[in-house]
């Protein structure tokens, strides 16, 4: 089999993973906890929080905006695939964290899917069109990330409610939380009071 090597040009910001595809597993809160709190609520939310990551331009955010509310039923089914495709991720990613393989079937599913859409645009470089754009841009991240040096940066936030995962992008290697302020601090504040509790 021949094999291609995807660039990777999907990078956000390192406070929501640092790639496209740890942004959009990130997308739910405290994912470890009773209960998780959910970002996105519909294929609108979904839309506008690629494009506030750097995952859509304004203008793919205002076609796909529109072709929702033309389409609205295709909308909902695309908004299903997609979070289907976030909890597969999930899975994909925790265990490539860890150094483990999971099962890739809907990340294959939808990767393929993708890039056999792919055509060139007018400028010749080559996109998408259609409602389906933000989980074939997820999956064509993720596929970036588990081939490319990044993956052995790859960790998970051991936050006990938490569970984000996210790329490693400092200097030394060194980071542990998602957020040295929101897990990291309540970790800090947990083992302080079981210290002075059991003295």
């Amino acid at each position: 089999m021949w094999s291609v090597e995807l660039r990777a040009a999907d990078r956000v910001s390192p406070r929501l993973g640092g790639r496209l595809c740890l942004a959009v597993v990130n997308s739910v809160l405290w994912r470890r906890d009773a209960e998780p709190r959910e970002l996105l609520t519909g294929y609108p939310d979904l839309v506008e929080y690629l494009h506030d990551v750097g995952g859509l331009t304004d203008a793919v955010k205002a076609e796909l905006g529109a072709e929702a509310r033309q389409h609205p039923e295709a909308a909902r089914d695309e908004f299903a695939r997609a979070i289907a495709l976030r909890e597969h991720l999930f899975g994909v990613m925790t265990a490539a964290g860890r150094g483990e393989r999971a099962g890739l079937g809907l990340l294959d599913e939808v990767f393929r899917d993708g890039m056999s859409r792919l055509a060139l645009g007018p400028d010749g470089r080559p996109g998408w069109t259609g409602l389906r754009v933000p989980a074939w841009e997820t999956a064509a991240s993720a596929v970036t990330l588990l081939t490319g040096p990044d993956l052995a940066l790859l960790k998970q936030c051991p936050g006990e409610r938490c569970g984000w995962l996210f790329v490693d992008q400092t200097r030394n290697k060194s980071r542990t939380w998602c957020d040295s302020r929101m897990c990291g601090n309540r970790d800090r504040v947990r083992r302080h009071y079981r210290r002075t509790r059991s003295a």
